[in-house]
C-alpha cells in the first residue's frame, strides 16, 4: 500500500538522485504485492508532477528533472518483469510520441500499462517521425494507436499526424494524451470522433471497458 509517507519517502529519494533507494521501495511495493497501477500513478507519476512542476516554478534545475526522470526509466524496466506475466488477448496497440517530441516517459508507463492489461504493445517512443509511425500502422493493423503529446508547440504536428491516420486508416481508434493537451485547446479534438483524450491511467480503464470489452 502506498501511503503518503511511502510516498514522501520516494520523493525525497528520487528528488536527491538516491536510485538505490528509489529501487528499493519499488521493490518493497511489488513484495507487498501493491498493484502495478497503484505504483505507476501514486508513486512514480505523482512524484514527477511534482517534480516537473517544481522544474516549472525554478525550484529545481533540468539536470535534477533529467536525472528523476531516468530513474523513473529504470524503475519500469524493474516492474516489467511482472507486466509480461499478463495471459495476452490478442489486440494490439501501437504507442508513440509524436514527431519532435522528446518526452517519453508517460507514453512508456501508457505503453507498459496496455501490456499489463493483455494488450501487446507496439512502442515507438519518442520523436518518431509521422511516416514511419503511419507505415508501423500500415504494417501491424493495431485495434488502437496512442499517441503522446507534452510540449504545446507540437500540438499542430498532433493535428497534422490525426489528419493524415483518419485519411489513411479511416476506422482507425486513436487515443492521445500528455501534458500539451489542457481545458484550453481539448475542444479542437471533439471534431474526430474516433479520437479519445486520455488523462491518465483510470481514463484508460474507463476507455477499455466501454470500446473492448473482452
Amino acid at each position: 500500500m502506498i501511503t503518503e509517507t511511502v510516498y514522501l519517502h520516494f520523493l525525497n529519494a528520487i528528488s536527491e538522485g538516491n536510485k538505490k533507494e528509489c529501487i528499493n521501495i519499488v521493490e518493497d511495493q511489488l513484495n507487498n504485492y501493491t498493484g502495478i497501477k497503484d505504483i505507476y500513478t501514486k508513486l512514480i507519476q505523482r512524484s514527477m508532477y511534482k517534480i516537473g512542476n517544481d522544474w516549472e516554478k525554478n525550484r529545481t534545475s533540468v539536470a535534477a528533472e533529467h536525472i528523476a526522470t531516468n530513474i523513473s526509466a529504470s524503475l519500469l524496466s524493474i516492474i516489467y518483469p511482472q507486466i509480461i506475466k499478463t495471459e495476452k488477448n490478442g489486440k494490439k496497440i501501437v504507442m508513440t510520441c509524436i514527431d519532435k517530441e522528446f518526452h517519453e516517459l508517460g507514453a512508456r508507463i501508457i505503453s507498459d500499462y496496455f501490456e499489463y492489461k493483455g494488450w501487446e504493445s507496439i512502442y515507438l517512443g519518442a520523436n518518431t517521425p509521422q511516416n514511419e509511425i503511419i507505415e508501423i500502422i500500415d504494417l501491424k493493423e493495431p485495434e488502437l494507436v496512442g499517441i503522446s503529446c507534452n510540449f504545446y508547440m507540437n500540438i499542430l504536428r498532433l493535428l497534422k499526424l490525426i489528419n493524415e491516420l483518419n485519411s489513411k486508416f479511416p476506422k482507425q481508434k486513436i487515443i492521445i494524451g500528455g501534458q500539451a493537451i489542457n481545458h484550453d485547446n481539448i475542444e479542437m479534438f471533439t471534431k474526430f470522433k474516433n479520437v479519445t483524450v486520455i488523462s491518465d491511467l483510470d481514463n484508460v480503464d474507463k476507455y477499455l471497458k466501454k470500446n473492448f470489452k473482452n
